[in-house]
């Protein structure tokens, strides 16, 4: 469940939280190095409403790396707080781990907490290969979100999903 918006060639510095309001990647993953390995790539973000699935699962077979946990709020993140919190996703808590996925080269899978959600919940084992569709981890309660990110060239985005995005439709 959730509703995606996705980007293709990202500018690391200049990344849409939404229309008139941006975020560099070196702020949300409070990482500049690693924000530089993923300039040009694709970037995937699905916010998750209080009645969807709050189980995240790996996108591909590989190997995890142990999540890195980065502190912060528990602010809304419907459309209409992304509107009015400038940074907002760099603002709350979220969980980093970097994903070596057979598929789609080195990507990073980022949750992010949102109000209602107490905790970011990982149950899979650091440093162990798993398959695709196996859990990676759930939310507690409430509205969050996933980002995706992955290296250029990597992903094609189908194009509607693009147009969408461009329009501010969440698909």
């Amino acid at each position: 469940d959730g509703k995606i918006l996705a980007w293709e060639n990202i500018n690391s510095s200049k990344l849409i939280q939404v229309k008139g309001s941006n975020y560099s990647l070196a702020d949300l993953l409070q990482d500049k190095d690693l924000a530089e390995k993923f300039h040009e790539g694709s970037c995937l973000t699905i916010r998750l409403c209080p009645a969807d699935y709050h189980r995240f699962h790996f996108p591909d077979h590989g190997i995890p790396a142990k999540t890195v946990k980065i502190g912060g709020h528990y602010y809304s993140v419907n459309p209409r707080a992304l509107s009015k919190i400038p940074r907002l996703y760099c603002e709350n808590k979220r969980e980093l781990t970097l994903f070596r996925s057979e598929n789609f080269g080195q990507m990073i899978i980022m949750e992010i907490g949102a109000t209602c959600v107490g905790s970011i919940i990982q149950t899979y084992t650091p440093e162990q290969y798993v398959r695709k569709g196996e859990e990676k981890g759930f939310f507690k309660f409430g509205g969050s979100t996933i980002i995706l990110l992955l290296q250029k060239n990597f992903l094609k985005i189908d194009n509607d999903i693009l147009d969408n995005t461009k329009n501010g439709i969440e698909t």
